[in-house]
């Protein structure tokens, strides 16, 4: 009886932590950062920026100068009837819509009415062409310009959402590899408890101290928690390999979890209320889906003043200097500066739809897309916030069970520790010492399982909010 209770009781005493010495403590700090700096999602998540800024590269296009010309000639049974070229430099302005115009102008031809016929000199011009009705407040260009610097914006928020996106995920699984790595090491030292225990009643049956049929109930609990430790082992792997998914190198070479890793305590962060209240103030500001209502009601309000635009009429102005030949000199008397009243071209260019039918239909649709953004904004910003309150409460309610689950297991320690002593004095059986064993390991595996809960309640409650980290508050 001495020998069991000289051997039993300090094993029971010495249940190993979760962290073995040789052991490389792979924290959460270090998994987060190499998730940002490595993860083809988070790549990706960069190309959309990319793709924004390509878009508004396409947008600026709309006021690049450009070359354009044409030249048209015609010769029918060896007889020349005309040459006509046009070749110019269009230059959009951003004010006012307008654009200016630097050509040549050349033709000549025997069948070409005067009103047409140049010269062979041809004629060069410097013009503009002003929009002083619809178009001088705001054009389809500059509203495409406009479009594209707010869709980097909302690029942006997609940017925050897919990285939020995948944050969350990583550190579901990180948790879960911390649980099942706990489940695993519990599972070790419960099964040399029932190794030691079996071996030690086989020693006492052997000296007499025991009955035979001791060392079968020693031998069955080892059994089972043979049985118990082989799936901890597998789950073990499987949260390894799940874990590794998020693990890449600086080359977008995949990397696997070192075998000697192993997961950091839960540090078991206490949220207030007040950090509650930053999160709702977080969420407001910050979150990608609220603050995509925003970005979407700019470009409706670009949409609208564009329609407004549409109802008034369509009045282009378009005067030039004309110059004789290649050049812009005024000296010559018939051309030029000194003779500009006698050398211009004036056109005036006048649309007016009577009933605006297509741009009033037009404007309303952008007025009804305005009510349905701030209705959506309405819905989703109360749904955001009571998201958030409803992590914050799986939080705390999660910080309260780990603390009852851990008082239970301090007190079922206490009472395995008077069983295995009711058991050295004879007053108790060594099926009781296993049923309280047994329930020892459950609920410290209960502990670690509402621990890891309650970091993945963590990690939910700041996607909540819109971020990912709380080096945010």
């Amino acid at each position: 009886m001495k020998l069991f209770v000289k051997i039993f009781f300090p094993l029971f005493l010495c249940v190993q932590g979760a962290f073995g010495q040789d052991s490389l403590v792979y924290t959460y700090r270090d998994f987060y950062e190499q998730i940002l700096a490595h993860h083809p999602v988070i790549k990706l998540s960069d190309l959309v920026t990319e793709s924004a800024q390509r878009e508004l590269l396409i947008a600026k296009g709309g006021l690049d100068p450009s070359i354009q010309g044409t030249f048209d000639r015609k010769v029918y049974k060896a007889k020349k009837y005309f040459d006509r070229g046009d070749v110019f430099l269009k230059v959009p302005l951003w004010l006012g819509g307008a654009d200016l115009k630097l050509g040549y102008d050349r033709n000549v031809g025997e069948t070409l009415s005067d009103d047409v016929r140049t010269g062979p000199d041809g004629i060069s011009y410097l013009g503009i062409t002003v929009p002083i009705g619809r178009g001088l407040i705001i054009d389809n260009r500059r509203a495409t310009l406009q479009q594209a610097r707010v869709f980097q914006d909302l690029a942006d928020a997609d940017r925050v959402k897919m990285i939020n996106k995948i944050i969350l995920t990583a550190a579901k699984d990180y948790w879960n590899w911390f649980f099942s790595y706990r489940q695993y090491t519990l599972s070790i030292d419960f099964y040399e408890l029932a190794d030691v225990r079996y071996r030690a009643t086989r020693q006492r049956a052997e000296l007499g101290e025991a009955a035979a049929i001791d060392t079968v109930e020693a031998l069955v609990t080892l059994q089972d928690r043979q049985v118990t430790l082989e799936q901890a082992v597998l789950e073990l792997r499987n949260s390894r390999l799940l874990l590794s998914n998020h693990l890449w190198g600086a080359d977008q070479v995949p990397l696997e979890l070192p075998e000697d890793a192993v997961p950091q305590p839960s540090a078991g962060r206490i949220v207030t209320p007040e950090e509650l209240d930053q999160l709702l103030q977080l969420a407001r500001q910050r979150h990608p889906e609220l603050i995509k209502f925003e970005f979407k009601r700019q470009q409706l309000r670009i949409d609208e003043r564009l329609g407004r635009e549409m109802l008034k009429p369509s009045l282009n102005l378009n005067a030039s200097a004309l110059y004789s030949g290649l050049t812009l000199d005024g000296t010559d008397t018939n051309t030029g500066f000194s003779n500009l009243g006698n050398n211009y071209k004036f056109m005036l260019d006048l649309y007016f739809p009577l009933f605006l039918r297509k741009e009033r239909g037009k404007l309303q649709q952008v007025r009804i897309k305005q009510l349905q953004n701030d209705l959506d904004q309405k819905q989703v910003q109360r749904e955001v916030f009571n998201e958030v309150n409803a992590a914050f409460n799986d939080v705390k309610t999660l910080e309260a069970q780990v603390r009852t689950q851990e008082a239970a297991s301090r007190n079922q320690e206490r009472l395995l520790e008077a069983e295995i002593v009711k058991f050295g004095i004879g007053e108790s059986s060594l099926f009781l010492v296993n049923s309280r064993e047994s329930k020892l390991n459950e609920f410290r595996v209960k502990v670690a399982s509402l621990r890891a809960k309650y970091e993945k309640a963590l990690a939910v409650l700041l996607f909540a909010s819109g971020v990912s980290s709380w080096d945010n508050l």
